[in-house]
């Protein structure tokens, strides 16, 4: 069995073929008991899915379908008549997984967790009452940690950059809040963005920043539903999940309610450290 552990979650891979082990795995390859099982199959046999029982439609590559009580994931080729080349099946808490693989040369056996199959049930599992993955910058500043959401251009992988010599970085692109001992806390995921220097740790949450460039540092705090609604643009939710996704408003709402949130315009130089500690 091979065995990843992010966000304190082991997760359990079981297949009968050999696989490539991807690089960016590495930090995260865990000696511990499983916690989530996922069983690989490498097979061209699928299952008959219903268009009735389509849950959740993506508009790109994936969809989500219901089998029974089970949720299926299917990925589709958008450029070869949307065939369908990986189903993923779940128990309805998210434990135990079969993923089929279609099988297309015996020396060719992709990863059972490959994008996007890992991330989603990242999302999903988050959302049984654990916590959030959402779209930011991570770190971990000698045991303060702070995230730093954004949109693909607001600047979380410049604020890695920035940070890379001064704290320990989690991620530039993925991060999961979660509760841990009656506080929230932000780890690290193997889904980076342009920055590679990432962290499978995790720390207690101190504070949120908003971010986007600016010609000058600067801030301003965000509180109430305006904080909530804007953490909850960069979450990634659960659409195919009704109570997981009342479950992720309901975190975010709880959440800035006991961590400080504030909008941040920074500059791109080392200048944004210091300022941002010595926010109160």
């Amino acid at each position: 069995m091979y065995r990843l552990k992010v966000a304190d979650f082991v997760f359990g891979v079981v297949t009968s073929d050999r696989f490539k082990i991807k690089a960016f795995d590495e930090p995260f390859v865990s000696d511990d008991k499983p916690d989530i099982t996922v069983y690989g199959h490498y097979s061209n046999k699928f299952l008959n899915l219903k268009l009735e029982n389509k849950v959740f439609d993506s508009g790109t590559f994936w969809d989500v379908y219901k089998s029974d009580i089970k949720k299926v994931f299917v990925l589709k080729e958008p450029f070869n008549n949307n065939r369908q080349y990986c189903l993923a099946v779940f128990e309805p808490n998210y434990r135990n997984g079969d993923v089929y693989v279609l099988r297309e040369s015996p020396d060719i056996l992709p990863h059972p967790l490959a994008f996007p199959i890992f991330h989603l049930l990242m999302i999903s599992l988050l959302s049984q009452g654990y916590g959030v993955l959402v779209h930011a910058c991570g770190i971990d500043d000698n045991g303060n940690g702070y995230l730093f959401p954004g949109s693909s251009t607001n600047g979380k992988t410049t604020m890695a950059r920035l940070w890379e010599d001064k704290a320990v970085v989690l991620n530039d692109e993925r991060i999961v809040l979660r509760q841990n001992e009656g506080r929230i806390w932000v780890y690290g995921t193997p889904w980076h963005g342009e920055y590679e220097g990432i962290s499978p740790h995790g720390v207690p949450l101190n504070k949120i920043f908003f971010l986007h460039h600016a010609e000058i540092n600067n801030i301003s705090p965000m509180e109430g539903s305006s904080a909530t609604l804007r953490l909850l643009t960069h979450c990634f939710l659960p659409y195919w999940e009704s109570d997981g996704m009342q479950f992720t408003l309901d975190f975010c709402a709880k959440l800035v309610e006991t961590i400080r949130c504030y909008e941040l315009g920074f500059i791109p130089d080392k200048s944004i450290i210091d300022f941002i500690r010595c926010v109160k």
